[in-house]
């Protein structure tokens, strides 16, 4: 028997299985007129499967975007509504015509001015005091939040009632015609107002997880004294003075850093007994807001957003729901802003008087010239 030539140039493949190509089942002769077998294709179909798996992967991280986003626009409109619905809305206008009428030329310093007033003492159908009332002005120009502060002890022409310190407007006719008082005798237009109910103070600080604020020692006795006496707590010395350790702030003043809670903020915003007057308590109070600012700015989301639900039980505005959503998220945008701060009267332009029937007041030696201030100050025209 012949061996068989596996390697043979017969022109037949035997496999060495018993089968050669003779044995090979026949297929169909490709056609040359189609398209050449492309990687990973079959027969020289071209491959479009690829093509729909990479689109219908695209597509759906298309849709869980989407999907993530309108919860997010829903979570977020839930919350606006919940927010705005515990505010207080007065639909006051303030009567700019009371101002024009005397004479004052209203100047719309191109910011936004949002004249905020603290309460306290609040009754339903009256007037509580305000001990603190702050303009906002927001200008986005040059990326800085201003406030200016009134004192209330300022003698000025109240509309309808006899000449009078600055509180008293607001005790005669809220927040409305103290807005028209201001607009009379300092010629700045101010359309949106908020009342803030101190107790807020206390809320929005707890929140928070309380701040840290810069004391002298007797600042801190103050806080001490106020809430022992008050009954808020049993320890007379509830912030231990003599244990903190002091050094000379910018003004050359001996303080302390000092962690606080809401209520012992709010004594510290409203001293006037440990340091100076009225016109310390003022910088205090903007100390106060601005510390708030700052640490709103760099707190997580959820404890942002529970810091404005609680203060927004406690506020009262003339604002629409529409323009106070519009406004805070101005003022939430403007809390990365440069502070700048403002005072009237200006140290060098008042005088003390006494009148029996209102007691000491500040009375403005040059209004035009404190006016000129103002508004240089809003409109960053100062030299």
């Amino acid at each position: 028997m012949e061996d068989k030539n596996i390697y043979s140039n017969s022109g037949r493949m035997d496999y060495g299985d018993g089968f050669s190509d003779d044995d090979a089942p026949i297929y169909p002769q490709q056609d040359s007129s189609r398209t050449p077998m492309q990687p990973g294709g079959g027969h020289g179909q071209p491959n479009v499967r690829t093509g729909k798996r990479k689109k219908s992967k695209g597509k759906t991280v298309f849709m869980v975007i989407l999907i993530i986003v309108l919860v997010i626009l829903v979570t977020v409109g839930i919350f606006l509504i919940l927010v705005l619905g515990r505010v207080h809305y007065t639909g006051d206008r303030i009567d700019h015509s009371i101002a024009e009428n005397a004479g004052v030329t209203l100047r719309d310093t191109g910011t936004t001015n949002i004249m905020l007033f603290g309460e306290d003492n609040h009754k339903d159908g009256e007037h509580g005091r305000s001990d603190s009332m702050i303009l906002l002005s927001i200008d986005k120009k040059s990326g800085q939040l201003k406030q200016t502060s009134f004192m209330r002890d300022i003698f000025v022409s109240i509309p309808g009632y006899d000449d009078n310190k600055l509180n008293a407007a607001y005790a005669f006719g809220g927040a409305k015609l103290a807005c028209e008082t201001l607009e009379l005798n300092f010629g700045i237009r101010i359309d949106n107002y908020l009342i803030v109910d101190f107790n807020s103070f206390t809320d929005i600080v707890d929140s928070l997880g309380g701040i840290d604020l810069e004391l002298t020692y007797n600042e801190i006795t103050y806080i001490n004294w106020q809430s022992y006496r008050n009954h808020q707590t049993e320890d007379e010395n509830e912030l231990k003075a003599d244990e903190y350790t002091y050094y000379l702030d910018r003004d050359g003043y001996e303080v302390a850093l000092v962690h606080v809670n809401g209520r012992q903020a709010l004594w510290y915003a409203r001293d006037r007994d440990s340091a100076g007057s009225d016109f310390d308590r003022t910088q205090r109070q903007r100390i106060v807001i601005n510390t708030i600012f700052n640490k709103l700015r760099s707190t997580n989301p959820f404890t942002l957003m529970g810091t404005v639900y609680s203060a927004a039980g406690y506020l009262t505005t003339n604002m629409d729901p529409i323009s106070l959503t519009g406004k805070g998220f101005e003022l939430l945008g403007a809390l990365s802003y440069e502070k700048k701060e403002h005072r009237l009267p200006s140290d060098d332009n008042y005088y003390n008087d006494y009148y029996d029937y209102c007691g000491s007041v500040l009375v403005i030696s040059d209004n035009e010239l404190e006016r000129e201030r103002l508004y240089s100050f809003i409109e960053n025209k100062q030299d």
